[in-house]
């Protein structure tokens, strides 16, 4: 399947089509409503990102908590042309929407980063849902705060209203509260009162991106209710209270360790509880205000998977998992077991019931993929050894799904791994079969590699011209072979040698060279 980044590269280089509703949106001030999508657990949003020199129709994350201001995917960015003394890019929404990001706020996401496997993720895994149209950007806090972020998801739908022509009293003629004291710190988070108990005032902070609801682990267990369910928890403080507890299934997490966090917080929302409200956020006027759109969000199965999962219990979890098959939780579940059955390790059986619970919630396309670089991550640690039966049984199973994947060329990585692992076991024949298949099914630039590990397979079969052979050929200067493998080759020939015939042709031929 041709990544979605590759067509939008194309689309963004050759469109010169103008939209009379763009053009009108271009004409108008900042701000404007748009379509909103709740997709992967992120709220997109359709858009056109343009300048004079370029166009690219795409959908935009929304990212409160991201501290750039513009994030474009690397590839799409590199066809991003200003025109002369062009100091913005825009953003233009069919329905009028218009923001501008400073030129030196637009930056290209690393390859490999959290951003940019974001941002390919959604594309490749809602492909359907977005009707074939990617996930190219990442609009961050810097752009939001300058506006109050209006958004009702439940509705589908987002503004941006210009933060000086927005204020907590005309919030006040539609919401049902209307909490002031917002702070921003100065990395740019977003802070709103909360309080819980008989009124001890705490912090929340501004997130748009997730699901899930977080509460301060260390917080919540130091009141006794260490699987997060704090009663008395609110919005606000004082006389501006208005409950917040029984809305969504809060998820206790460790907030010394996670970096988007901080231990002087007590909540940070995701989804799982904006999705219960209209909300509206202005922190350049100080408020957030609020009005229900649901009676509440709170999930049984959320919270016994938060409850499991906080308490590090793989029983739990396997009755969770047992109990709600269908829950949109399963693949994170799933993972959160398998990690931790490395850690008390689990048997490989238990480790696979894991894995086939995760593959229940998985793509057909995107198995192998999931499989392939979850045994490629145990094959590359300390611990390749000690986990190589199960390194085996993921690399087997994801041989299964290859035909159908969106990555066919994982095929050749899961073969050389799985030939390491069988000559690791002692299984050589196995090895030599696998390792033969690789040889066919590949990138040249690992051909090199091939060739050392069949060298391998062959020594340990006896077959020694072979594996004579196959080292010369991992030593040659036509194939690109790793320096530990060529070091690896020169030894192997070196133990072989002895046991060649002298009047060998592979000697001969080593000698003329």
């Amino acid at each position: 399947m041709k990544s979605f980044f590759v067509r939008g590269l194309a689309l963004a280089v050759c469109a010169c089509v103008w939209l009379p509703a763009l053009v009108a949106a271009q004409e108008a001030g900042p701000g404007g409503g748009a379509e909103a999508k709740v997709i992967g657990d992120h709220v997109l949003v359709p858009v056109t990102l343009s300048t004079e020199a370029f166009r690219k129709e795409t959908h935009l994350v929304l990212d409160y908590a991201a501290t750039t201001p513009l994030h474009i995917y690397g590839q799409i960015f590199g066809a991003v042309r200003f025109g002369e003394n062009e100091r913005t890019l825009k953003i233009l929404g069919a329905e009028g929407l218009r923001l501008e990001v400073p030129r030196e706020g637009v930056r290209p996401t690393a390859r490999g980063s959290p951003e940019s496997n974001l941002l390919l993720y959604l594309g490749n895994r809602y492909s359907s849902e977005l009707k074939e149209i990617d996930v190219a950007a990442i609009l961050g806090g810097p752009v939001l705060r300058h506006f109050a972020l209006g958004m009702n998801l439940d509705e589908g739908r987002v503004s941006f209203t210009p933060a000086d022509e927005a204020n907590a009293m005309d919030a006040r003629l539609w919401a049902q509260s209307v909490i002031t004291g917002l702070q921003t710190t100065e990395e740019g988070r977003v802070l709103a009162p909360v309080s819980h108990g008989d009124g001890r005032p705490s912090l929340m902070a501004i997130n748009t991106a997730g699901y899930h609801s977080y509460v301060n682990a260390e917080t919540v267990a130091a009141l006794g209710h260490p699987s997060g369910d704090l009663p008395d928890l609110h919005f606000g403080a004082g006389d501006q209270r208005v409950g917040l507890s029984g809305m969504a299934a809060l998820f206790p997490a460790d907030f010394n360790d996670e970096p988007r966090f901080s231990p002087d917080w007590l909540v940070v929302p995701g989804l799982s509880l904006w999705t219960a409200y209209r909300l509206e956020i202005n922190p350049a006027q100080g408020y957030l205000a609020l009005e229900p759109v649901r009676t509440s969000n709170y999930s049984e199965a959320d919270f016994e998977f938060y409850s499991a999962a906080a308490a590090g219990d793989r029983g739990k979890l396997q009755a969770y998992l047992r109990e709600n098959p269908e829950d949109r939780n399963v693949a994170e579940a799933a993972e959160v077991l398998f990690g931790l059955g490395l850690e008390e390790n689990a048997s490989v059986e238990e480790q696979m019931e894991a894995v086939e619970y995760r593959l229940s919630a998985t793509l057909e396309r995107m198995k192998s993929d999931w499989l392939g670089q979850t045994a490629l991550a145990l094959h590359f640690s300390e611990e390749r050894d000690a986990r190589s039966a199960l390194i085996v049984a993921l690399a087997e199973k994801a041989l299964e799904f290859i035909a159908r994947s969106d990555n066919p060329g994982l095929r050749q990585q899961l073969q050389l791994m799985l030939g390491d692992r069988y000559l690791f076991a002692g299984e050589a024949e196995e090895a030599w079969k696998v390792l033969l298949a690789a040889g066919f099914n590949g990138d040249p630039q690992l051909d090199g590699v091939v060739r050392h590990e069949l060298g391998r397979a062959y020594e340990a079969l006896g077959r020694h011209r072979r594996a004579y052979s196959s080292y010369q050929r991992a030593l040659s200067p036509l194939v690109q072979t790793p320096p530990d493998m060529q070091e690896s080759a020169r030894a192997g020939m070196d133990r072989i040698r002895p046991l060649l015939d002298p009047d060998d042709p592979l000697l001969a031929e080593e000698e003329e060279s």
